[in-house]
């Protein structure tokens, strides 16, 4: 019986070196290991000589069939050691919300920005909306972007009040506006409106700028709000509205949406799309600066 199982194991061995012969070179390594436990384990087992046959197997898929299959891609990877470590290279972070980082351009700069109408002159009223409270709240907003990127902010108002005394006339009003952008030697001017229309079916974004200068600052604006609010665009234009044309900074205004619509008068009091109509002019106002 012992002499039978000798004799498998030399026709198994037989067949090992077979399979093994055209194997490249660099895995002569497993022959000498088949060798050395294939005599270490001729000595008869309790088992009645099982163990032999467990080996054999075992070597035969570890240490032979093993390094074949992954010759030809089919093995596991090689593991790896503390000596010969896997080189990991992190992905790079996904963009975060919708914000651009500033870059410091922003740092030191001094920012007029104009929330229009106010106190007595509530600007375009309809659906249940005054043009002078969406201007503050976004303005608000962007006061509060603009200093977190380390800009100097000047507000024509913070409250609900006319800039000029009350009781004065509308071109005094509008000329107080100007005269804190120019006293304070601003490097920008922003003033933020909301629009109306006889139509109600009108609705969407648009940017003015004064005739001649500032276009550049209308269009980065004008694409970053639409960007971040998927409004309607309905593009920039030269205008000659008076903070426009007597401010020597560059300067715009910037209608966010029609409360005579009723779906974007309901949008313009939404605090979530208020900050991004903030969002959206900072962001603009980053990349005109950084052009």
């Amino acid at each position: 019986m012992y002499n039978k199982k000798i004799l498998t194991i030399l026709l198994l061995f037989i067949l090992v070196i077979n399979v093994v012969g055209p194997v490249q070179v660099s895995h002569a390594a497993a022959l000498d290991s088949v060798i050395g436990t294939l005599s270490a384990s001729s000595v008869p087992s309790t088992d009645g000589g099982s163990n032999v046959f467990d080996k054999l197997f075992s070597l035969l898929f570890d240490k032979i069939l093993g390094p074949i299959l992954n010759i030809f891609g089919g093995g596991k990877a090689t593991t790896t050691s503390p000596g010969n470590p896997v080189k990991v290279t992190p992905l790079p972070p996904k963009g975060g919300n919708s914000g651009i980082a500033d870059s410091g351009v922003l740092r030191g700069k001094i920012i007029v920005v104009d929330p229009g109408h106010g106190g007595s002159n509530p600007g375009a009223v309809a659906n249940d909306t005054r043009e002078a409270d969406n201007n503050l709240a976004v303005s608000l907003k962007l006061r509060d972007k603009l200093i977190n990127a380390g800009a100097k902010v000047v507000m024509t108002r913070e409250t609900d009040r006319t800039v000029a005394p009350e009781g004065s006339s509308l071109g005094q009003e509008l000329a107080a506006r100007v005269d804190i952008a120019e006293a304070n030697n601003a490097d920008m001017f922003i003033s933020v409106h909301s629009n109306s229309n006889p139509d109600p079916s009108i609705y969407g974004t648009m940017t003015f700028f004064p005739d001649g200068k500032s276009s550049k600052l209308a269009l980065e604006v004008q694409d970053n709000i639409i960007r971040e609010t998927g409004a309607v665009d309905k593009g920039t234009s030269s205008a000659t509205f008076y903070v426009l044309r007597n401010t020597t900074m560059p300067s715009i205004l910037v209608e966010m949406g029609f409360v005579s619509n009723s779906s974007e008068a309901r949008k313009l009091q939404d605090d979530s799309y208020r900050n991004k109509i903030a969002q959206g002019i900072f962001n603009g106002m980053v990349k005109y600066f950084n052009n």
